[in-house]
């Protein structure tokens, strides 16, 4: 049902047109072409289309709670969109627009329910408050099926180590590319970042 699956997912809230352009600078000069962009308080609409009009880059909105939010945006397809849980009007948004959805989930119970609707590609967050590493290791004996976009907790510290486990696909958050880089006066500090990940 889902087939987005980048290795490191820069994730962040972009709050001005001026971020969104040195963000499409950032990325354009790396291998990472994927960007989750939060739909909270401060992002700017304004900045999403901006980054969305950037054919070079697989956008993704996340934080989605609702659908309300994505109509504000209707007229942007996104590559993926991602929620903290699980959410059926999501879900069925997502399909009829030909979108990939990757559900949050926490416990067994919600990786079976979105098992159930064909996913097979889930957020597990908050990752490290939710039993990390240890913790995914015991989810791999049960759903070795299942791959996660782990996010939440993981910075530079702990990440390779999220990188060994079978069942980790992809490693999402704002360690991958921090916002004090998005800055005119540091994105070739920004790309070495990225590049050494």
């Amino acid at each position: 049902m889902n087939n987005f699956i980048p290795k490191f997912l820069p994730t962040l809230t972009v709050s001005s047109v001026t971020e969104a352009n040195i963000i499409c600078k950032i990325l354009n000069a790396t291998d990472i072409n994927f960007i989750e962009i939060t739909l909270r308080s401060s992002v700017s609409y304004e900045a999403i289309e901006i980054i969305a009009q950037n054919k070079d880059i697989n956008l993704g909105l996340g934080t989605v709670l609702n659908i309300n939010q994505l109509k504000k945006i209707d007229h942007i397809k996104p590559k993926f969109i991602v929620s903290p849980g699980f959410s059926e009007k999501i879900a069925s948004y997502a399909v009829k627009r030909g979108i990939d959805y990757i559900p949050g989930v926490e416990s067994a119970t919600e990786i079976m329910k979105a098992y159930d609707h064909g996913y097979k590609l889930l957020k597990f967050f908050p990752s490290e408050l939710s039993g990390g590493i240890k913790k995914l290791q015991s989810l791999y004996e049960i759903f070795p099926e299942i791959k996660f976009l782990c996010t939440g907790g993981i910075n530079l510290s702990n990440y390779v180590d999220y990188t060994k486990i079978k069942n980790v696909g992809s490693l999402g958050g704002s360690f991958v590319l921090p916002k004090n880089l998005v800055d005119e006066q540091k994105i070739e500090q920004a790309i070495n970042h990225l590049n050494k990940l």
